[in-house]
């Protein structure tokens, strides 16, 4: 028995207008709707989904050929039960559908997900309503000696493909014997830095991360002493005032909003 068979009757009818939005392939229209018609609704449907998709993540799309791409995004309109009824998290819940669900084809270039997600972060941090003016912080004071204001609009990642650098003039075969670290942040002005760095100030900005998640803040010398710590650098004093130059370099792109005010 159809399980909406005890639903009132518009709503059997919402129902099997859905299944056939989602999968004209496989579902009915509901009876009494002229097929032309449908069409039209699975048309701007389809459509709507795949411009979205396109335009959240670009260097991707123009990398895929047009038959491969259609199949990837019918596939996720048609098999991906999405998280969120909101049409701005569409990036999100196909990032996850081409990293935890789709089945890989041998034609997928290995980067594809993490290239998926490199794009996906600029569209997270420009969709992201926090105002960083707003955290109170002294852009002046001792980033060394005070405690540290991170930006929550700040996300250090490690990638096997230098993600940032793919585009049709590049397209690596294989991944490089060493990782890529990369920081990308919303600056005051509402704009998107990006910074390839190192292990160092990758860690280092994960660091301060780490305590802002646990609603906790440290210094810029507690930071590089955990840092010295955690890598067993040889002469952790080294680190540690080499590590001041890292501070302020993180200060100038608004990774580092200030010290509390």
């Amino acid at each position: 028995m159809n399980k909406h068979s005890e639903l009132p009757k518009f709503q059997q009818i919402q129902y099997e207008f859905a299944k056939n939005l989602r999968n004209p392939a496989k579902y009915q229209a509901p009876e009494g709707i002229e097929a032309r018609r449908m069409k039209v609704y699975q048309d701007l449907f389809y459509n709507n989904i795949q411009n979205f998709c396109a335009n959240s993540f670009p260097i991707l799309r123009s990398l895929i050929a047009d038959d491969k791409w259609h199949r990837m995004v019918r596939s996720f309109f048609t098999e991906h039960r999405a998280h969120s009824p909101y049409f701005a998290d569409i990036s999100a819940e196909f990032l996850n559908y081409l990293s935890n669900e789709r089945d890989p084809e041998q034609d997928d270039y290995p980067f594809m997900t993490e290239l998926a997600h490199w794009e996906w972060m600029e569209v997270s941090l420009l969709a992201n309503n926090q105002d960083i003016l707003a955290i109170p912080h002294d852009r002046n004071g001792d980033l060394f000696n005070q405690n540290i204001v991170i930006s929550p609009l700040a996300v250090a990642n490690a990638y096997e493909f230098p993600v940032h650098r793919i585009g049709k003039a590049y397209i690596p075969e294989e991944k490089p014997e060493q990782p890529t670290f990369l920081i990308i942040c919303r600056d005051r002005k509402h704009k998107i830095e990006f910074m390839e760095t190192n292990l160092f100030t990758f860690r280092l900005l994960q660091i301060f991360l780490e305590h802002l998640e646990q609603g906790s803040q440290i210094t810029g010398q507690q930071a590089l002493q955990q840092l010295a710590v955690e890598t067993q650098f040889p002469n952790p004093q080294q680190l540690i005032e080499g590590g001041k130059q890292m501070l302020d370099s993180l200060l100038q792109r608004d990774v580092i909003l200030g010290v509390n005010s």
